[in-house]
């Protein structure tokens, strides 16, 4: 029985090792993460919700704190037009780290951005993201963005 059981483990292992594993990652993967990052800040710093969501996938999704998930490039949207509503602009992004595999990849690091609401004192905000990028059909789109704030929220009246 030991025997057997050593021979699944080993040719487990040696499909494994030797199977197709996909595309690898690459530098030019990383780069091209790191192009649509900028492309996401230049889509932010302009206003434009539609450009921003249009770096997503069908199904993306966003996390962000103290709000409900947005799932999809419609209220992917939709929160980037509320965040501007609310007045946030001047959107820093800096990526620590770009890696991945096959055609998944993630990039982290940190934020920082101005919150100017129509009422009530403007505020410098920063924090930590983490985004989830898929490779589909050739280009890397998020698939899930997540960040917090440096800064706790304000309690509530």
């Amino acid at each position: 029985m030991r025997t057997l059981v050593l021979v699944t483990c080993v040719i487990s292992t040696v499909f494994v090792s030797c199977g197709d594993s996909g595309p690898r990652f690459d530098k030019s993967d990383a780069t091209r993460i790191s192009q649509v990052i900028e492309e996401l800040r230049t889509a932010f710093n302009a206003k434009d919700p539609g450009k921003a969501a249009a770096l997503y996938s069908t199904t993306g999704v966003v996390m962000p704190p103290n709000r409900a998930l947005m799932r999809g490039r419609r209220f992917v949207e939709q929160y980037y037009a509320d965040r501007f509503g609310e007045g946030a602009s001047d959107l820093e992004i800096t990526a620590a780290d770009i890696s991945g595999q096959g055609t998944l990849a993630y990039a982290s690091g940190d934020y920082r951005l101005n919150l100017t609401p129509k009422e009530g004192a403007a505020k410098r905000d920063r924090g930590k993201f983490l985004w989830v990028f898929q490779k589909q059909n050739g280009q890397w789109l998020i698939v899930y963005v997540i960040f917090s704030s440096d800064f706790s929220t304000p309690p509530s009246a």
